[in-house]
């Protein structure tokens, strides 16, 4: 098991993926959303590695307080689990990186990028925000359904599935989250973990420092998403310098679930841009 040590002294968790790779493609590491951890990338992190086409060395990690990493007290601030990703990045011995996040994943990209800029050599962020004040808020019905989370255990509730898939996809949802229960009993959240995730995430704000980011980014949205909505992704895109953005129609917030290729389009349009 492979750990690597924050500035703090936090133990963080992180895997390697990789097989044959073309040298001349820069690594990426995938950064998960609130109380996740690094499993419910599911096969994303092998299938980039063994990609016949453009094979890319992939490194996930499991945030602090999750999986099998340190669970710190205190708030867990997006702005600190960016030099989370440095350290991983160090103990991987990989100077830049390609960094994949989607929601408060994408929130630690931006940090990173911003507070660590020679490392982060291009991002694709997912269903996520810049903060307020430039952020758009959820709708007091998603934020209900997010704040019950942590509290689902056994089966799933309909309304907590209606912020993760657009409303003509809930009657799939067992079959488009068929992966999902395996994984939280390995990896359950906690609750004290999700709610000081969700601490720091009510205090992200990087808005205001978003026209520094030298790299380039793919900024991708669901149209139908409830919890992160849209808009969020339209100004995140207005502020950085070089980005492309994506919007999905008929995606929601878990991006991946209902787009399954759409980070390695997303890495594609990176090289475009000379960002992978």
């Amino acid at each position: 098991m492979s750990h690597a040590l924050a500035p703090d002294g936090a133990r963080i968790h992180y895997e390697i993926h990789s097989a044959e790779q073309d040298r001349s493609l820069t690594p990426v590491v995938l950064v998960q959303g609130l109380g996740l951890s690094s499993r419910f990338w599911f096969e994303l992190p092998r299938d980039l590695a063994n990609d016949p086409h453009r094979p890319r060395t992939t490194i996930i990690f499991d945030n602090r307080g999750t999986g099998r990493s340190d669970r710190p007290k205190g708030i867990l601030r997006p702005s600190r689990m960016a030099d989370d990703v440095v350290a991983v990045l160090d103990a991987c011995g990989v100077e830049q990186a390609v960094v994949v996040g989607i929601s408060m994943g994408g929130m630690i990209a931006m940090h990173a990028a911003v507070r660590h800029p020679g490392r982060v050599k291009g991002m694709v962020l997912m269903a996520t925000t810049p903060g307020l004040p430039h952020g758009r808020m959820p709708t007091l019905h998603a934020t209900a359904a997010l704040l019950y989370t942590p509290f689902v255990r056994r089966r799933r509730v309909r309304w907590v599935d209606r912020i993760l898939l657009p409303e003509h996809e809930l009657d799939r949802a067992a079959e488009l989250l068929a992966a999902w229960p395996a994984v939280f009993r390995k990896d359950p959240i906690s609750p004290r973990t999700f709610f000081a995730q969700l601490a720091g995430v009510a205090t992200h704000s990087v808005g205001f420092r978003l026209g520094r980011v030298r790299c380039p980014a793919v900024v991708v949205a669901g149209e139908d998403d409830i919890l992160v909505p849209p808009e969020n992704a339209r100004r995140i895109a207005r502020r950085i310098p070089r980005s492309r953005l994506v919007l999905r129609p008929g995606v929601a917030h878990v991006i991946p679930v209902q787009e399954p290729r759409i980070v390695q389009e997303s890495l594609a349009m990176l090289e475009e841009m000379g960002g992978a």
